[in-house]
């Protein structure tokens, strides 16, 4: 679309430029910088509720106190979403990834010193501030360097990392925990899980700066080496020269000089009702996965399971969300975001339902399984969309938003209330409330939410601000 009156060029065409490259060594080295950011944070996430039933003897921790220290993290998490999603806005996807992970690596390893639950409930709220700084980087940064016909493909793979950490933690708790004192294993448990502090040096010298943010903060020589620097790499791994890329316009409107780019613009009239959309959807994916992440050991437990096999069956349904992610962004990427969220989630809502109510573990491992498959699974049509939903000036402080408002009332108040309600009313009941949260969240999505596959960056912002 060529827009010339009343409008401003792209500097460098630096848009048009990105959407050329074709998929090779260069694409693949971004999605797995991003990747295994993810990967190094949800073995800190992970080790948490894996360590939650030594926490539970050692510190005498009731219901309550177990619902507040899981909450905790997520809190924290929450608190740090939108300041890190503005910051990176403003700053630089690179720079606020890089001290991110240091900052909730260094407070995972202090958390394996904590005397008492009050240090531990304050450093795990330390931690997962610095996990706020993380979460809407990786997405945002893989939208803005791979082309719009394999965005969502390449995000379910790089998702797909997330749940290798929540598989991993189990099998490193069954293999830490029984081993050891109750006392010793967990803080030897949080020191291994906070060790990947040493990644956040590989971001720093191997993840370039996405060159259309540079671009549109008017860095334009800063944009212009760093795709020169990426178009000669990929030069040199195709042994072809690259076609010629040509203008890309864009409204004036939408430009950052003429915008409002605050922390508060994901609410203002232009964005409010894709905001509230995307909201709800990531309440009901964030619930269930919470639940399914963090309390299965807890579970499994209750109906007379040893240790070591609440562990096996925890590590079982968490590897089921890493074929649901690739196969999510694989549809994501040809049948749409939308459509792809509705039959995923539906789909666990059920297994919810059945879960409530299975007699035997093989049964609710099957159900759990479907949850995690398709309800974790969501993740990677979910997360594109809402990065797609915001112009590059304020893409990470809208997909922090949403994620903030999903991982609040999905993560802290759900994770606080979960163990009451399996306490107080029972397994049933807790997973009927999942399945009725998850179904709300299929039927906003279905009726609100709008379309962005297909479409360059660029494209969607002049669509869906038309």
């Amino acid at each position: 679309m060529m827009i010339q009156s009343d409008s401003l060029v792209v500097s460098g065409n630096i848009p048009e430029r990105m959407e050329r490259l074709p998929i090779t060594r260069f694409t693949w080295g971004i999605v797995v910088l991003a990747g295994v950011a993810w990967f190094v944070e949800s073995l800190s996430i992970g080790c948490l509720g894996v360590a939650l039933p030594s926490l539970k003897q050692v510190m005498s921790l009731s219901s309550s106190s177990i619902g507040l220290l899981v909450a905790s993290s997520t809190f924290g998490i929450v608190i740090g979403l939108v300041p890190a999603g503005f910051l990176s806005d403003r700053y630089g996807r690179k720079k606020i990834l890089v001290w991110g992970i240091v900052e909730y690596s260094v407070c995972t390893i202090l958390s394996a010193l904590s005397p008492n639950f009050q240090t531990l409930l304050i450093l795990r709220f330390l931690s997962g501030f610095g996990m706020g700084a993380v979460f809407p980087l990786p997405y945002a940064i893989v939208g803005e360097f791979v082309n719009r016909h394999s965005r969502t493909l390449f995000n379910g793979v790089m998702d797909a990392c997330l749940s290798v950490g929540y598989f991993l933690a189990p099998l490193l708790g069954l293999v830490i925990l029984p081993n050891m004192s109750p006392n010793v294993a967990w803080r030897i448990f949080f020191v291994v899980s906070g060790a990947p502090i040493l990644y956040a040096w590989v971001v720093h010298r191997y993840l370039p700066e996405s060159p259309r943010w540079l671009a549109r903060k008017g860095r334009i020589s800063e944009a212009e080496e760093t795709m020169g620097t990426i178009e000669r790499k990929i030069e040199q791994f195709t042994g072809q020269s690259l076609p010629p890329a040509t203008e890309v316009f864009v409204q004036g409107t939408l430009m950052e000089q003429s915008m409002n780019t605050s922390v508060g613009a994901p609410w203002s009239r232009q964005y409010v009702k894709r905001t509230l959309s995307r909201c709800i959807a990531a309440i009901g994916t964030f619930f269930m996965f919470y639940v399914v992440m963090t309390y299965m050991p807890t579970i499994f437990g209750h109906k007379g399971l040893s240790f070591a096999h609440s562990l096996l069956f925890t590590a079982i349904i968490t590897g089921a969300a890493i074929p649901g992610k690739l196969m999510n962004g694989y549809l994501a990427e040809h049948i749409g975001r939308k459509i792809t969220y509705v039959l995923f989630m539906g789909i666990a809502g059920v297994g919810a339902l059945f879960f409530g109510v299975a007699t035997s573990s093989v049964a609710m491992v099957v159900y759990a399984c479907i949850m995690s498959f398709f309800g974790t699974g969501a993740f990677p049509a979910l997360k594109m969309s809402y990065a797609e939903q915001y112009p590059t000036p304020i893409r990470t402080t809208g997909a922090a938003t949403v994620e903030t408002i999903g991982r609040f009332f999905g993560g802290v108040v759900g994770s606080y209330a979960m163990p009451v309600i399996l306490t107080s009313a029972g397994i049933a009941t807790g997973f009927y409330v999942i399945a009725a949260v998850t179904f709300i969240a299929v039927v906003v999505e279905f009726l609100l939410s709008s379309e962005t596959h297909k479409s360059s960056l660029e494209q969607l912002e002049i669509k869906l601000n038309a």
